[in-house]
């Protein structure tokens, strides 16, 4: 941290000084009168606070000789004592089962968490802080069971990926639904999150009928609080380097000894030296230049954050404002992001209350470019990108003396071109709340939103390749703006025994998107603008509107506090299926039982906590994207100087939508007031998916949409979270989530083949998972010849035989050889706490699934492309040199196929990571009274600082999303993740 602005702080430190403080000291009882270990005593209106010992007792410094304390423990109620200076405190706790009594919100609706009867997680605002980070899925890997979350790429700006209890659909979105503040979608600052809800089955998404299928995320925002304003600066600064995973390219010497192989005459064994130095002079071993590491350099990370809240009795609010400066560790890459968030809430009267929140975002940054990447792992050590004078070099098929294949210097298209992009949006929440009884009120939460995309590529004429001598450049932008209006009627009735609350009202959204691009070429030096491009010009757009209406209605019964009953109704109806199908209907319902509340379990000391839960439920996928059902046509042709029609889609009047029938059964367990155990078992099945479906030849189109088959999703959930020790001075948390899900397809016509880039398939079809890869079975190699070898299962006549190895790769066989899916994710986390002194640490992993390691299909071509750099074979990897070797790699003289696409290439994904550790220091309250500051906190953190896995290459997280050229699983010169240490301060007065 910069010392200009460490300074400051210690100075204002040393001004604070120390001040006259009072001693209090007690006990703290159970309800039965024994002592009470772990409650915590905060004196009112500071932060001076103390836990009670093993005997119950504690002692605490005030600021005041009469404050008033304020004494909580799990379980059971808080009271507010007034004390003065020599009272003895003797306090008695009052049981109360509801921490329990904690309020849950779950979107439309708000809970007291002994009411849920769903799988729903709570993340805490103090659980989100454990990294520097813009991403809310990063922040949730491992930390909620059921949950995947993949880092697919490293590069600024980038969103990980996120799935909740498997895949659900071949080709529909499978993303949660996020929902900002109780409205549908939205957009927020990571800040201002006071906590994320997690609802994964259908007793808690049920309310979202048709877009829920893939789970909710509900994100609750700041808002103010009674009492004098509040401000909060936090300052998050850091340095950030490439994770190049188990990566390590040849050096001159090493690819030097490596070419040697090329030369090995066959028939006699040995190396023909003589050609070998004739074509590759001896002075290449002593060249060595590292390009991974002059492309890659490390870059800074930044977080600033300043907010401030207050409430009277009638108007509360608060106010953010985040700058987010992530530097790309990949040349010229970066993203900034700036965010104002303002929420308000003003009460007319005791009947009546007004919101208005707004968040207004901007981000702008610096992709890259594929091949840029491609070039910087797989140029050789033997070029010098630089000439004599350290200016980089203009490299073509021309220049003498340069090894690398396609005669092109990744730094010189670097410095000659650009990736940029900016973005803005902005949503603006408008809500009313009326009580017309104690026991009637109408709400109404409406959203505006705007948002508005534009991304630039250049490339100079200067640059070697395709473009040399025209330059590129092309751009394209996109609008998209809509509007969200719920507006329901909640009725709450509360007795002694029965209680009884209840919702119904209307929904409706709609969306529109406009898109356009333009490129051209032949551009002068020293323009980067449409505007110049003389030749070879392109124009292509798009628009498209969605309109929704829904019917919202939920039904709760509470009996004794004991028994609970939900149910609730949706009626959605969307524009983008045919008029025939376009109302859907989704139903829920889920009952809990709080044993712990049944007079035979009040009194047991072993069970604080015991509640069985089951719930099922119908949630849907709307979000095919508008316009399948209809037969289109492409207006892009020109015929006779007049605009042609040509077919493009063709029509499906039956298309409906895909269904999610959700069954779960849950425990949750609370022993000791120290262990907190949820158990959930569920089965999701997934009927009428949306495919594109092969049409015979004679319809003249490949395919069709159509609704065919099913997934059925079955899966185990665990979560833990203990309090190993809780003392005045010591604390030591852990918590636990595991997930295992299971996959399963059936109900298909015929297997369906999908194949992406480089003839990377994967295979429907039924009984099998979904993201199966479908491809030749690698074997080994020959220990006689050292050529590679691959699985044969038919003759030439196509009749399946015995599994027979062949040299012959086409005459190798398709297989199914695993899928892209996990078996078992999770992940855990621990915090020790000594004093002020909080030391935690954060893990996850994924288990059993499977990644197409596409980069070595480069990277480790057994000199077939003698003319790129090669990465360095692991310990227990060997090359074929003579008959005999058991070998891993086949030998390089004579193994033209050996990284053609097969299994040779699909390992081993799982991981175990380390996500984070973090120390803080919470300084002593007695040092900051007099400067009227709350709290002041420092820390320092890493991020990922570890990988364990014994995946051979960049890291293991592959993407789990289709996409045009790629499928899950594959992993193709990704953009590293990254490692990161930062120091935080954070100030609260």
């Amino acid at each position: 941290m910069k010392l200009k602005f460490l300074l400051p702080c210690v100075f204002f430190l040393l001004q604070c000084g120390l001040y006259a403080q009072t001693n209090f000291e007690g006990d703290v009882l159970d309800e039965t009168g024994q002592p009470l270990t772990g409650a915590t005593i905060l004196e009112k209106g500071s932060s001076n606070g103390s836990i009670t010992d093993v005997n119950g007792h504690f002692t605490i410094r005030t600021s005041s000789p009469t404050p008033v304390l304020v004494v909580s423990f799990i379980g059971y109620e808080s009271q507010e004592v007034n004390v003065q200076k020599g009272d003895v405190i003797r306090l008695q706790m009052k049981l109360n089962i509801s921490s329990l009594d904690q309020i849950v919100v779950l979107g439309y609706s708000s809970k007291k968490k002994n009411e849920i009867a769903s799988a729903v997680t709570v993340v805490s605002e103090k659980q989100l802080r454990d990294a520097t980070t813009n991403d809310i899925g990063t922040l949730l890997q491992g930390k909620v069971p059921g949950v995947q979350v993949v880092n697919s790429s490293g590069a600024p700006g980038a969103q990980a990926e996120i799935r909740i209890r498997g895949i659900a659909s071949v080709s529909a979105p499978q993303g949660p639904l996020f929902v900002v503040d109780g409205i549908v979608g939205g957009n927020f600052d990571l800040n201002d999150v006071e906590s994320v809800t997690v609802l994964r089955d259908a007793g808690a998404t049920g309310m979202y009928g048709s877009q829920a299928n893939g789970g909710v995320i509900v994100i609750t925002t700041k808002k103010g609080k009674q009492g004098k304003p509040r401000f909060e600066a936090r300052v998050s600064t850091g340095q950030r380097a490439p994770d190049f995973g188990n990566i390590y390219m040849m050096n001159g010497k090493q690819l030097y000894e490596t070419h040697r192989n090329l030369y090995r005459n066959l028939q006699f064994n040995k190396v023909d030296f003589l050609a070998f130095e004739a074509e590759r002079p001896r002075e290449l071993s002593y060249r060595n230049f590292d390009w991974v590491n002059e492309v890659f350099q490390p870059a800074a990370v930044n977080n600033y954050y300043l907010s401030a809240s207050g409430a009277t009795d009638r108007f509360s609010y608060h106010v953010g404002g985040s700058y987010f400066d992530e530097g790309g560790t990949f040349k010229n890459t970066g993203f900034d992001r700036i965010n104002f968030r303002a929420n308000t809430e003003y009460k007319f009267s005791s009947k009546v209350s007004f919101t208005n929140n707004i968040n207004i975002s901007g981000a702008e940054g610096t992709s890259y470019d594929y091949n840029d990447m491609y070039y910087t792992y797989l140029s050789m050590p033997w070029d010098n990108p630089y000439d004599e004078d350290g200016n980089v070099r203009y490299i073509d098929g021309n220049t003498e003396g340069w090894w690398s294949r396609d005669k092109i210097n990744p730094l010189h298209t670097l410095e000659n071109s650009n990736h940029a992009y900016r973005g803005f949006d902005i949503n603006y929440d408008l809500g009313l709340r009326i009580n017309i009884t104690d026991w009637l009120a109408i709400t109404s939460m409406n959203r505006l939103a705007a948002g508005t995309n534009k991304s630039e590529n250049f490339w100079s004429p200067l640059v070697a390749g395709a473009y040399h001598g025209k330059g590129f450049v092309n751009a394209q932008s996109d609008l998209s703006y809509g509007g969200v209006t719920t507006n329901l009627a909640r009725v709450n009735f509360e007795g002694s025994r029965h209680s009884f609350s209840a919702l119904a009202g209307y929904e409706g959204q709609g969306s529109d998107y406009e898109f356009i691009y333009a490129e051209g070429k032949g551009l002068p030096e020293g323009f980067d603008v449409l505007t110049v491009a003389s030749s070879e010009k392109l124009i292509s757009g798009s628009n498209s509107r969605t309109r929704s209406n829904s019917f919202i209605s939920q039904a709760n019964y509470n009996f004794r506090n004991t028994y609970f009953l939900t149910a609730s109704y949706r009626i959605d109806a969307v524009s983008s299926f045919p008029p025939a199908n376009r109302t859907a209907h989704f139903p829920s319902v889920s009952a809990g039982w709080l044993l712990s509340n049944e007079g035979f379990l009040q009194n047991n000391k072993t069970f604080n906590l015991l509640k069985l839960r089951v719930s099922y439920g119908i949630t849907g996928m709307q979000d095919i994207g508008p316009y399948r059902y209809l037969g289109l046509f492409a207006l892009n042709t020109n015929y006779n100087n007049q605009v042609g029609a040509t077919p493009l889609q063709l029509p499906n009047d039956k298309l409906t939508w895909e269904k999610n029938n959700q069954l779960n059964f849950g425990v949750d367990i609370g022993l000791w007031k120290r262990f907190d155990l949820s158990v959930d078992i569920y089965q999701n099945t997934t009927k009428d998916l949306l495919v594109e479906v092969g049409q015979p030849l004679s319809v003249g189109f490949e395919t069709r949409w159509e609704n065919i088959g099913q997934v059925k999703n079955n899966g185990v959930e665990v979560a833990l979270n203990t309090s190993i020790i809780q003392t005045r001075d010591i604390g030591w948390d852990i918590s636990l989530s595991i997930g295992k899900n299971q996959n399963e397809i059936s109900g298909l016509k015929a297997p369906i083949v999908v194949t992406g880039s480089w003839g990377i398939s994967q295979i429907y079809r039924n009984g099998g998972e979904l993201y199966t890869f479908y491809l030749k079975k690698w074997t080994g190699v020959d220990p006689a010849t050292g050529l590679p070898t691959w699985e044969k299962t038919e003759d030439a006549d196509g009749n399946p035989i015995a599994p027979v190895p062949t040299t012959e790769y086409s005459q190798a066989s398709n297989q199914e050889v695993g899928s892209a899916l996990p078996d078992w994710q999770g992940g855990g986390a621990t915090a020790f706490r000594w004093k002020g002194l909080t030391l935690s640490a954060a893990a996850a992993f994924s288990q059993g699934n499977l990644v197409y390691n596409n980069t070595r299909r480069f990277m480790d071509n057994d000199g077939h492309e003698p003319y790129y750099n090669l990465m360095v074979l692991r310990e227990d990897e060997n090359r074929w040199a003579e008959p005999g070797d058991i070998a891993t790699h086949p030998n390089m003289a004579n193994s033209p196929l050996s990284t053609e696409t097969s299994s040779r290439l699909l390992v081993d994904g799982s991981f175990l990571k380390i996500r984070n550790i973090r120390l803080a220091y919470e300084l002593p309250g007695s040092w900051l009274g007099k400067c009227n500051v709350e709290s002041i906190t420092v820390a320092i953190s890493a991020d990922n600082p570890f990988t364990f896995t014994n995946y051979w290459g960049q890291d293991p997280e592959a993407t789990i999303t289709p996409a045009p050229f790629t499928l899950p699983g594959v992993s193709d010169f990704k953009y590293p993740n990254n490692k990161q240490i930062s120091a935080q301060l954070s100030v609260r007065f």
